[in-house]
Formats: structure tokens, sequence, C-alpha cells
């Protein structure tokens, strides 16, 4: 079992767990009016108090003076969730990041970087495991909103091959002209405190925050404690930025979760509830579809704000509070629900004694993630339960079954190739040049690549050498997903719609750049131009590591369901070029790469294939 063993939230409602359940079960909200950042118009948002945070951090030991505000909340949050009873430091012990923009206000020519290399993902949650002695190389999830699911189905699965014995998940972003510029830019702020899934809902509010769960793997006969049983990711396959009108990628991930569950087990479903019209909307059908519309429903963004790559962290927290105290939080803000819903919206705070509760989450580039928690709720949850870690000393838990390469790419250098053979050679120019000439000598149509950014450009093109002769191309599949890494994430493209907001007498964020500043929009724009509805992902490490890649991908398919994968190392960055893209499946091709293994050693071999045989 996949045990919860220590947890915390840093938010505008405390700085601990137990603090930040309280204040939400007697009704309060983090939610204010502020004007900062010489934003042109006021919103309303949750912020973390910045001199609590400070002074809270300058309490620990080892508070060099350099780490920014996004590490420093990461850093308490860990802190206080291990609260000295596991040793952070144990090569057995592995750190999962997750956050959608990390230090980006650092781009501002107003900020003064501690690090030249502090404006990447990579870096800041290397300074955070680094901070406890931890040496291996953190995860970093960067899915959208759904990060913080991903970031734990990701340690779950790490877990249960027996790779590690604990994961400390961790959520964090903060807040910034950056961000908040480009939400005001879609008009999908709400000028009030947001009101999930009411008749009155006008949009979702934004909020930071940092939160923590450590997770161990513990035996069968450990019955205390919140356990995470299941968890799924799917795609809509349906729109960058616009939720599916039938939910189907929430659908399949609530479908994936429940199977085989008697879902009159299950005492809530804690929804991502923006209190946006679509999204609220997409949940209700997908809730509904999935048969689970008499099950009590609740959202925490009245309380909170959308916390972005902390929510789902921040989210699971409070809802295993809430599970284990054997209560169901209302939604705060409710009035009285649409007409034509079908959910039971809890409007008060009631009691259950069912053990089972689903936590929700959506997110630009049609990501979709469910997972599924068990809680003791025949006792009260303990503050400090007892750690009762299970060790792993058989080999055959980490043993997967054999994957093969169907067909490989590799993009590089003004350069393309398949299967080792070039196919296009050009000259690498800035701008994204190369990659036009590239799409147009391949003679695709698809127009709407023009309005993609460079990484989603180089994605893209590299999905279409790989899948271009694929028999069910373009027919709907729920069996196939799309992993992807990469080392800066979307700083290309943030460059881009930073320059944007930089002046007050140029200030014209625009929706359609910010959106492409989160690097899971490259695995949407795949899955969308080939109805792929399977797991999207994206990971960014510090450099190509085929290790890591491999081992990720692996266990991605502990997944039975999944047939085939597209893998890819997918770099932009300052008008240079570097993708490797993979077809991987587990059952042996008939063609001529029969037999060619998908392993570190090939990975490692194709990524450095640069000229023709």
């Amino acid at each position: 079992m996949i045990k919860q063993a220590g947890d915390n939230i840093i938010s505008s409602l405390g700085f601990t767990a137990r603090e930040n359940y309280e204040s939400v079960k007697s009704g309060r909200s983090g939610i204010a009016r502020h004007e900062r950042w010489g934003l042109p118009e006021p919103f309303m948002a949750s912020l973390i108090d910045r001199e609590r945070l400070n002074d809270s951090f300058a309490s620990l030991r080892h508070c060099a003076n350099d780490y920014t505000p996004f590490e420093k909340a990461a850093i308490l949050s860990v802190s206080d969730a291990a609260a000295t009873r596991i040793d952070l430091s144990d090569p057995r012990v592995l750190f999962l990041l997750s956050t959608t923009k990390g230090n980006v206000h650092l781009l501002d020519e107003n900020e003064t970087r501690p690090h030249p290399d502090a404006v990447y993902l990579w870096y800041s949650a290397q300074r955070i495991a680094g901070y406890f002695g931890n040496r291996n190389t953190p995860t970093v999830v960067s899915n959208a909103c759904i990060s913080g699911a991903c970031a734990q189905i990701e340690a779950m699965r790490l877990l249960e091959a027996g790779l590690y014995d604990c994961a400390v998940v961790t959520g964090v972003d903060m807040l910034s002209k950056f961000i908040v510029s480009g939400f005001q830019s879609f008009k999908a702020l709400s000028h009030d405190v947001c009101r999930p899934f009411d008749a009155a809902h006008e949009g979702l509010n934004l909020g930071e925050a940092a939160s923590t769960i450590i997770y161990i793997r513990t035996d069968e006969t450990d019955t205390g404690g919140v356990t995470l049983a299941r968890g799924a990711v799917c795609n809509d396959a349906n729109h960058i930025s616009g939720p599916s009108r039938t939910g189907e990628g929430c659908f399949l991930a609530l479908q994936s979760i429940t199977k085989d569950l008697d879902t009159d087990k299950i005492a809530f479903i804690n929804a991502h509830g923006t209190a946006t019209v679509y999204n609220d909307r997409m949940e209700a059908v997908a809730i509904a579809r999935a048969g689970l519309d008499g099950t009590p429903v609740n959202g925490l963004k009245g309380h909170f704000g959308h916390t972005l790559g902390a929510a789902g962290v921040l989210e699971s927290v409070i809802s295993s509070y809430a599970s284990a105290d054997r209560t169901i939080l209302p939604v705060q803000g409710f009035v009285a629900g649409e007409t034509g819903s079908t959910l039971r919206i809890a409007d008060r705070i009631a009691g259950t004694d069912k053990p089972y509760f689903i936590k929700m989450l959506s997110g630009f580039g049609g990501c979709n993630a469910a997972l599924l928690f068990r809680s003791p709720t025949a006792e009260t949850r303990e503050d400090n339960p007892p750690i009762r870690i299970h060790t792993h000393t058989h080999e055959s838990e980490n043993s997967l079954p054999p994957l093969y390469i169907y067909k490989h790419c590799r993009i590089a250098g003004g350069r393309a190739a398949t299967d080792g053979k070039t196919v296009f050679a050009g000259t690498e120019t800035g701008n994204g040049k190369f990659l036009t000439a590239l799409y147009r000598a391949m003679e695709t149509d698809y127009p709407k690549f023009f309005k993609m950014d460079n990484l989603s450009k180089l994605g893209f093109l590299a999905s279409e050498l790989i899948l271009r002769d694929d028999a069910v191309r373009f027919t709907p599949r729920r069996d196939e997903a799309v992993v992807c890494f990469n080392r800066s994430s979307s700083l290309d493209t943030d460059a881009a719609y930073q320059a944007t907001i930089r002046h007050e007498d140029a200030f014209f964020p625009s929706p359609s750049v910010f959106v492409y500043t989160l690097p899971n929009i490259v695995s949407a724009e795949i899955a969308i131009r080939n109805k792929i509805y399977g797991e999207t992902s994206f990971y960014v490490c510090p450099h190509f590591d085929a290790g890591r890649i491999a081992t990720t991908v692996g266990h991605v398919f502990r997944n039975k369901s999944l047939r085939r994968a597209l893998v890819a190392w997918i770099e932009y960055f300052e008008g240079r070029c570097d993708a490797m893209m993979c077809l991987v499946g587990h059952t042996p091709p008939d063609d001529a790469l029969q037999g060619i293994p998908f392993s570190e050693d090939m990975l490692d071999k194709i990524y450095h294939i640069t000229k023709s045989k």
C-alpha cells in the first residue's frame, strides 16, 4: 500500500496542514482583493504572507539568503511534513516537484537572479532536495494544473516498483505579474470570491501555495493512515485551452480509477471546481457519465483560489484530513446550482462513514487526472502516525515486461532523420525558420501549425515523422500515451510572453501566447492531431537523461491497458532544435526494426544519431 506518512500546506490560511484544514472547516477564505506588480487592474487572489514566510524560513537551519520565495515555501513545506521522523538524505528517498512556472518572475528585467539557472525548474528542484542532503536527481512534473496529481501518480508507480522506499511530493506555485496578467488576458478571473458550481459563477481566483505529501510503501497489515489506491491521467484530444463539452478525458480518468469499485463506498468527490462556466459544466458531464452524480461533490477554490501546480497536492491533503475526520466539506460560496445539472453539490458540512474519496483535476492542454484515496474512517486521523516503511528486497518487484521501439526520429543541427536515415537537411536558424522549412518539405497539411510556438512545432513535426504512415492514425485511441521530457520547460515562449508585459506603455498580454507558456501544450497538440485520449505528461530534467526517461516510461506501462506510447525529448531554446521521439510498445513489431529494445542504452544511441547512415 502507498500510504501518506507526512503532510503540510503553506497558504494564506496557515503554515501547517492542520491549521489550513481547520480554517477551511470553519468556512474561512484566504481570497482578497490585491493591487500589485503594476498591473492595470486589481485582482482577487489568495497570497502567502511574505513576512511570515521569510521569518519562518529564517528559523530553519542553513537558511541561506539566496533562496527565492518559491524555494523557501517548498523547503518550509517539506520540513514541516517530515517533522524529523524521516531521513530525507537517504538514497532510497526521492523528491518530486510539481509546478507550472517555478521562478518565472525572474524573467522580469527588474528582478535579480540569484543564479543564472534559477529560472529553470530542475534547478529549483535540485536546490530544494539538496537543502535536505538528498543527492538523487529530483523528478519535476510540469503538466499544467494536473501536475500535483501526476506527481503523486509517479510517486505511487516508483514506490510500487520498489525503486524507492519514500517519495516526497511537493507542489508549489507563487503568483507574479507574469501569471496574473496571463489569466487576465483570458478574461477568466472573477471580480469577487469565486463560487464553484454555483449558478452565478463568473470565473476563477488565483492562489499561491506550497504543499507536501510524503508517501511510503507499507505492508498490507498497516491499516492506519490515508492511502493512495489508484490514479489515472487522460486527455480530451479536443482543444489546448477549452474543456471538452463531453468531458471525455475527465470521464475516462474517473472510469479508470472506479473500475470494479463499489461506488457506494465513495464518500465524496473533490472536484477541480475552478468556478469557470466551461470547467464546471465539463466536470458535471463527466461525473454524470461515470455514474457518480449521486456522490457528494465539493471543491476548495473558494478558500485557496486556484493554486496551479500546488492544487493537486494541497487539495488532496485537505480532502485526506476531511475523510479521516469523517467529514464532507461544503463548497465555499455555493448557493444554487445551474438548472439541468444533476450533481449533488455539498452545500453544508456533513458526516460520512465511507472509506473512499476521489480527487479530480483538469488543465490546459486537455489534460485530466483522477486519484482514488482510501481512509481508515473508523479512527480519527493521527497528526504524527508511526512510520512503518516497507523496504524492498526482491529484484522481481522492479521487473516489467520488455518494451520495443517501433520507429524513431531525430531532429537536431538542421537535420531530420527517421530510423537513422536523413529525410531533410537544411540550415538551423533562429525564429523557427528551420521548422517551417521542414514542415513544407514534409508536405504536411495542418494550418494550425503556424499558430503554435516553436516547442510545439518541433514536437508536432517529430510526431508527423513517426506517425505519417501509421495504420491507425486519426482513429480515436484510449490505449496510447504521449510522454515528453526537456530541459528548459517553455522558457523560450516565456521570454516572448514576458516581452508583452515588460512596459506599462506597451502592455499587451496575449492569451494565444500565454497558453503556450505551459510546456505540456506540445503533448496536447500531438494528442489533438492524432486523437490520442490516453495519458499525456511532461517532465523536466537538467539534461537528456536516457536512464530517467527509460525508467519513467517503463512504469507508465504499469497501466495494463496501455498499448503504445510516443516518447520524446523535445527541447527548443534560443533558436536551437533538439528532439528525439520513439514510438514504443510492448508487442514486438513485425517490420525491419523487430527486436530493437526500449532501453537506456538504445535511447542514448538514438539521441546521438546526427548523421545519415
